[in-house]
Formats: structure tokens, sequence, C-alpha cells
């Protein structure tokens, strides 16, 4: 896991995940939305949180021992579904519901909206301390391609959202969508607080 230190326009230091797996965007914006939420830091590694979010939320395992070591996925060796934590971690991805569902287990409020691709944030609703996660199709034309998971963080003085994106560890300042570059639509929306 790498952590950078990203500042928004309002001065204020944010800690940013950029995700090493190709799919684990929404491990990353669950670590970056808790930090928010519950106002500290977890020391957490992507892989326990990745192998926590597998095994208590997909496989529904009350009880999984904890991993061996830090790995990565080679896409090529897996196939594109859930059954297996390789697959969802390098081919794959999560979904919205799954990763409510781990912030519910780690004692946060989690309100999601349907699923709408072109759907836009409520602005009012992310502060310092109540962030969202958002679900972003990567769409070329009418054509989904990919999702993307990143962090709607706080709403800056001259109206804008900060949000941390996990794929490179970047900060931008945006409106509320429903567009992200470069070609990312938003679709789904986890409004979080402790």
């Amino acid at each position: 896991m790498t952590i950078y230190y990203r500042t928004d326009s309002d001065g204020v230091v944010h800690q940013v995940w950029a995700q090493r797996q190709a799919a684990s965007c929404a491990v990353a914006s669950i670590w970056m939305a808790r930090n928010k939420a519950k106002r500290m830091t977890f020391a957490e590694t992507e892989w326990a949180l990745a192998w926590r979010l597998y095994h208590k939320v997909v496989k529904g395992y009350m009880f999984a021992p904890s991993p061996s070591a830090p790995m990565t996925f080679d896409p090529g060796a897996h196939q594109p579904n859930q059954q297996t934590m390789g697959n969802m971690f390098s081919r794959f991805g999560t979904f919205m519901g799954q990763v409510a569902q781990l912030l519910r287990t780690d004692g946060l409020r989690v309100t999601t909206t349907p699923w709408s691709p072109g759907i836009k944030l409520l602005s009012h609703a992310i502060s310092d301390t109540t962030p969202a996660i958002v679900l972003l199709g990567w769409y070329r034309g009418a054509h989904r391609e990919a999702g993307h998971f990143i962090v709607a963080a706080r709403r800056t003085q001259s109206g804008k959202i900060v949000y941390l994106d996990p794929w490179g560890g970047v900060l931008r300042e945006l409106g509320v969508g429903p567009s992200y570059p470069p070609n990312g639509r938003f679709e789904q929306i986890a409004y979080i607080s402790a």
C-alpha cells in the first residue's frame, strides 16, 4: 500500500491510498472513507482489508484466518468472477452492496443510492466527517467498459467536492457529477457517517 498526502485548495491534508492491485479500488476507497468518517487512520494493509472483505462479505465466513503474506494476483491466471479471491481482485472487482456491508460491519452508517448511470452527488451530505464512496462506470460512448470506486471526501469553501482517487493516488476538485475524467460516469453512491 502506498499512501500519498495530498492538500486541497482549503489547505486540508488528505491521505490518498494508491491501489497496487488492479481491482482493489473498493478496498482503497473503504480505507479512505473509514478514516474520514471515524476521524482516524487505520493500520490495515491492502491485503488484510481485501482478505476481510472477501471472506466476511463475499463468502460470508464469520472467522477467516489471517493471510500469510501480502501478495498480488496475475489477471492472466484468473477468471472474471468472484468465485475466488484471486478472481475478484485481479479481474472482476467489487459491488457497491459489498462495500456498504463491510462498512456497516465496521460500525458505520451507510445509505446507498440505487444504481443509476448519470446520478449526481448530494453536496450538502458531504463534509469532513461524512464522506461518500462513488461507483463510477468507465464508458466508451454508451458502452460500459469497467467500474471504479473513488471517495468524495469533503466540500471546499468554493463549493467543489474533493475526490480521492486510488488510481494513482490522485486528489481532484470537481463538481457533483455525473461526469468524472476522462470518461467516467457516476453510477451509485454510498453516503457514510460514524
